[in-house]
């Protein structure tokens, strides 16, 4: 532990923090070191006694520059490095030093590449390259914008390099935060010769309005990892592409996933993390969101991970395979934290830039993860907006699930938006809009109650997950929800109904359905079948099957988009683990025997499916849509009648009965309705009068 810190926080103002160990904390005199013998007495504004340490405010020479290999020495020969901390957070400091070019990272070229690094506090850059077996060095020379460049000539094509940067007094070793991919392990960053992607075409497939997509969450290593998955590989890119796996005549992989009917896959972290080792997966299991890099892939998905182009390529023909397939792709992606700020290539070129810190120079811990990343610093916003271009464009995605979206300012999140519907038209974006306690005003987070500044953007609607299922937490999972038990819950359900767009008497959170992601449970927390061991473990299997069919059927028929987390098709279940992340395959992955013993469940949510798809009705375009044709209401504060006006010819009205009590329940009308699906998805031939309901169980009728 040094005796002394000195900090630059602001421009003109040095704080320096002395022990109290060492001569009693006590200086009278302070002075600036700089390059060539410099030294400058430095001005005493201030003095603060503190516990252990004596704080000093010291007034910076206005000709300071940055790029400079600064330190302080004090009155008794201590030396210490200037660090430049808080100050690059100023808004001058960004004026100084944005750079709105689109060339950092490296460019390759047959005869030559070009790098560039955006390091504007570094005193010193070089970068480290990796060619054949043979290891060369070349600097890089400092230009405008605090960008470091050089052009170095040869074929790189299959090169590796890391940067040496010399930044707050020492040399650094780190990866490029804009390199395309990287080598096993995160070792070195990679050149790309981008043409060698294009053997891999894209495969159009047509796009579907975001309020008409069903999504399904998987993982890449969750599908197949299974040996009953049958496929030649487990838990790689390349394992989703093989076809024709069975499991007792049931198809497993890609076909399972063909056949469910769904319009979206939404895969788990696939971008680079830390705890998987890439080269021996089989050692650890992590869902992902523990980032080290935000652009390039996760090379334990790839069946070579030493190779930086195999996962790029392996990842492209995954996603032109499942467009063949009728399967749009959207990738959650972890840009609110890193997994480790000073190791992080972030935190290695430019300290103090990328991550949020208080006005005391700590770190916001809003993510829970010890460190927030400062998507509204204008270089760091920048970057997210360009990973997400770079990733529409190398592998043609479809859309992104941001993972606590709250941290993420609202002004980066209508960037990114912007420019991924630029790409694509129906291009998805949406996220967990939870208020996080980050170093941010209230109105600046992409949080739900902030849904008002943000057109267009999803966020997962916890008020439909609590009311229908029960609250998820752990310390809560004995509480019931309308489909889980708790009846009187009939009138809260309206407003989950409705994507929460409608007003007094019910609740609206929402300007636009597109914006209300319904699920009732994902990766995290507990499944619903756990759940239910729970708030209703006096309950036969049977009855608990029903319920499950319950929610699935009211998830399907609500406005707003549905989620399916993968396995709720089957009541899935990680034996009553509340979280997952680590617990390994034989908790995550899909359970092919479970999937058989419950396959009326699965062949019930794909008739649940069709059915939405055929009826635009359960997923109206607008909130005056919904306003001016759906009406709900209940009956003796239990039963739940849902209707939809239809713009039709051959029919006027779909309406949806809802009746959650263990009895048949008798609805009667002056009209006479048809059902078109009954308890277990069956269509009937004769319109009635009276429409007999089982318990637990919804229809859905028109006329």
């Amino acid at each position: 532990m040094a005796m002394m810190y000195a900090y630059l926080d602001d421009f003109g103002h040095i704080t320096v923090w002395l022990n109290r160990n060492f001569y009693n904390g006590s200086s009278n005199v302070f002075y600036l070191l700089g390059n060539d013998n410099e030294c400058v007495k430095l001005i005493m504004s201030g003095v603060e006694n503190h516990n252990n340490d004596i704080k000093y405010d010291l007034i910076a020479p206005a000709d300071m520059k940055f790029g400079v290999d600064y330190h302080i020495r004090e009155e008794h020969g201590l030396i210490e490095p200037l660090i430049n901390r808080l100050i690059v957070q100023t808004e001058q400091f960004n004026k100084m030093f944005y750079y709105d070019g689109d060339d950092l990272g490296t460019t390759y070229h047959r005869h030559y590449t070009d790098f560039a690094l955006w390091a504007p506090t570094a005193c010193d850059v070089i970068v480290r390259i990796t060619n054949n077996g043979e290891v060369v060095t070349y600097p890089l020379k400092r230009e405008e914008k605090g960008v470091w460049r050089t052009s170095i000539g040869g074929d790189l094509k299959h090169a590796t390099y890391v940067y040496l940067i010399k930044v707050n007094g020492t040399y650094v070793e780190s990866i490029d935060p804009y390199a395309l991919s990287l080598n096993g392990n995160s070792r070195e960053s990679a050149i790309i010769d981008l043409e060698e992607l294009e053997s891999i075409p894209f495969v159009k497939c047509e796009e579907v309005k975001n309020i008409d997509s069903i999504i399904y969450e998987t993982s890449i290593r969750d599908m197949t990892s299974s040996p009953f998955t049958n496929t030649s590989t487990n838990g790689k890119f390349k394992s989703l592409l093989q076809t024709g796996t069975k499991y007792q005549n049931i198809p497993t992989g890609i076909d399972y996933l063909t056949s469910l009917g769904v319009t979206h896959i939404q895969l788990l972290p696939v971008l680079d993390f830390y705890t998987v080792d890439e080269y021996h997966p089989e050692f650890n299991y992590n869902w992902g969101y523990d980032p080290v890099h935000y652009l390039s892939l996760e090379g334990s998905y790839s069946s070579n991970p030493s190779d930086p182009y195999t996962r790029m390529l392996e990842f492209r023909e995954l996603v032109s395979f499942m467009h063949e397939k009728g399967l749009r792709v959207n990738l959650d992606v972890v840009f609110n934290h890193m997994y480790d700020v000073d190791s992080s290539c972030f935190n290695r070129t430019v300290p103090y830039y990328y991550y949020r810190y208080n006005n005391s120079g700590f770190l916001s811990n809003g993510s829970y993860c010890g460190n927030d990343f400062a998507s509204n610093q204008p270089m760091a916003r920048k970057y997210l907006v360009s990973v997400i271009e770079k990733l529409m464009k190398l592998y043609d995605v479809d859309g992104f699930r941001f993972d606590l979206m709250g941290i993420i300012d609202v002004d980066t999140m209508n960037e990114i938006r912007n420019k991924a519907v630029s790409i694509k038209k129906n291009a998805m974006i949406y996220g967990e809009g939870w208020d996080m306690p980050t170093q941010l005003d209230g109105r600046s987070k992409s949080c739900i109650v902030n849904q008002d500044l943000m057109e267009g953007i999803g966020h997962f609607n916890d008020y439909f997950r609590d009311t229908l299922k029960g609250k998820t937490s752990d310390d809560q999972k004995f509480d019931r929800g309308y489909g889980t038990g708790e009846t009187s819950l009939a009138f809260g359900s309206l407003s989950a109904l409705v994507a929460n767009v409608m007003s007094d008497p019910l609740f609206m959170r929402f300007s636009e359905p597109v914006k209300s992601i319904n699920g009732l449970e994902t990766h995290d927390n507990g499944t619903v079948w756990d759940k239910m061991h729970f708030c209703c473990g006096n309950e036969d299997r049977e009855l608990r099957k029903r319920r499950q069919k319950f929610m699935i059927a009211m998830t399907l028929v609500s406005q707003g988009i549905p989620f399916l987390h993968n396995g709720i098709e089957f009541a899935g279940s990680k034996n009553d683990n509340f979280n997952s992340y680590n617990a390994g395959d034989e908790t995550n992955q899909m359970n092919w025997q479970r999937v058989q013993y419950n396959y009326d469940i699965v062949e019930y949510t794909r008739r649940i499916i069709k059915l939405r798809k055929k009826f635009k009705e359960f997923h109206l375009d607008t909130t005056e849509d919904i306003q001016k044709r759906v009406s709900v209401r209940t009956l003796e504060d239990t039963f739940i009648i849902y209707d939809i006006k239809s713009e039709e010819d051959d029919y006027k009205m779909i309406r949806v009965l809802f009746n959650p009590t263990l009895d048949f329940y008798n609805f009667h009308f002056d009209d006479e309705w048809k059902v078109i699906f009954d308890e277990n998805g069956n269509e009937y031939d004769k319109m009635s009068y009276d429409i007999n309901v089982p318990g637990v169980s919804l229809f859905v009728c028109m006329r």
